[in-house]
């Protein structure tokens, strides 16, 4: 259970810049 625990952990540490990314983008265009 633990690896399972640290590989979800990983990968949302890794996404959650790239979450953040995409959400400002989509920001960014809708107010042009």
């Amino acid at each position: 259970m633990e690896i399972t625990v640290n590989i979800l952990l990983t990968i949302a540490t890794a996404a959650t810049p790239l979450l953040i990314a995409a959400i400002g983008e989509l920001v960014v265009e809708r107010s042009g």
